[in-house]
C-alpha cells in the first residue's frame, strides 16, 4: 500500500468505528481480525509488531501518543 491508500483505509476504519458500536468493540478487542473482516484482505504487520487500538472518543480527555524511540538500526542513510 502507498501512503494515500493507507490514509484512506485509516479514515474508513475510524468512520466505521464511529458509526458501528459492534465494529468498534471488535476493533478494540482484536484490531487485526476486525480490519481484515472490514477490508477482506490480510493485514501484513512487520514481524514482531502488534496493532493496538485505544478508544479515545472521550471528549473530556486529551490524549497524547508517545511513539517508540527510534533505534539507530532503523535509520537508513543514503
Amino acid at each position: 500500500m502507498n501512503f494515500l491508500q493507507d490514509q484512506k483505509l485509516y479514515a474508513e476504519i475510524v468512520q466505521k468505528a464511529w458509526e458501528d458500536t459492534q465494529f468498534k468493540s471488535e476493533l478494540i478487542a482484536n484490531p487485526t481480525v476486525a480490519i481484515e473482516k472490514l477490508t477482506g484482505q490480510k493485514l501484513n504487520l512487520p514481524q514482531g509488531k502488534t496493532l493496538v487500538v485505544r478508544d479515545q472518543t472521550d471528549e473530556s480527555a486529551v490524549y497524547i501518543n508517545l511513539p517508540s524511540k527510534p533505534k539507530m538500526e532503523d535509520v537508513e542513510l543514503n
